[in-house]
């Protein structure tokens, strides 16, 4: 099973990359979001690869960031999804804004989506939003929540304040400890809970 591919990109189309290792000219099908990152031909590119097995065919599929190929594996999933439909998926959105629609269980917002409608973006969410939210929880939920914990310990009590003025106003207990741990984070002078919630909106409306 090939996991990942170093080498030299020798031809590219609009859905697919061939990638030279080893002497060996291998074919990877790519989404928008890696064509449009892609090195000029004869430079060196490298791919994260997820393989697929279908009647008596192999097909490589190759991603620039892990995070795309994370997601891509998770909407395979998805009852209704295949890789072209996930690829579609993938390169309409970015990676942050897919997972705080699935956490946030968002089936409007995703029905927006290139390919996906109302009756697919239910599935996604019934299907991946308990599933990543859990996932998601375990990793990087845990990270901002240590990060407001921090930030309040260090005499920064105006965190507490400012993560309770933005559920006052109805944004999710998920978004608001994101966007006030990035405030604080890129902020860490401001002490005006005024100031701090002017500036978590604009994170909102900017997202």
């Amino acid at each position: 099973m090939i996991g990942r591919i170093r080498g030299t990109l020798v031809y590219r189309s609009e859905t697919e990359v061939i990638v030279e290792a080893g002497g060996v000219g291998y074919t990877l099908q790519i989404a928008a979001t890696t064509r449009e990152r892609l090195p000029e031909l004869e430079k060196e590119l490298l791919l994260w690869v997820t393989t697929r097995f279908r009647d008596d065919q192999i097909f490589l599929y190759g991603f620039l960031e892990r995070r795309e190929q994370t997601m891509f594996l998770r909407l395979l999933k998805v009852n209704g999804v295949g890789p072209k439909l996930a690829f579609t998926i993938i390169s309409g959105a970015p990676i942050d804004q897919l997972e705080r629609e699935l956490v946030n269980q968002e089936a409007t917002a995703l029905a927006k989506l290139p390919g996906v409608g109302k009756k697919l973006s239910q599935r996604l969410v019934l299907e991946l939003g308990e599933a990543l939210k859990k996932e998601l929880g375990e990793v990087e939920l845990a990270d901002l929540r240590t990060e407001l914990k921090s930030a309040s310990g260090s005499g920064r009590d105006v965190g507490r304040d400012l993560v309770a003025a933005l559920e006052a106003l109805g944004y999710r207990s998920s978004e608001v400890e994101a966007c006030v741990a990035a405030v604080l984070r890129n902020h860490p002078a401001e002490d005006k809970l005024e100031v701090l919630l002017k500036l978590a909106l604009q994170e909102f409306h900017c997202g």
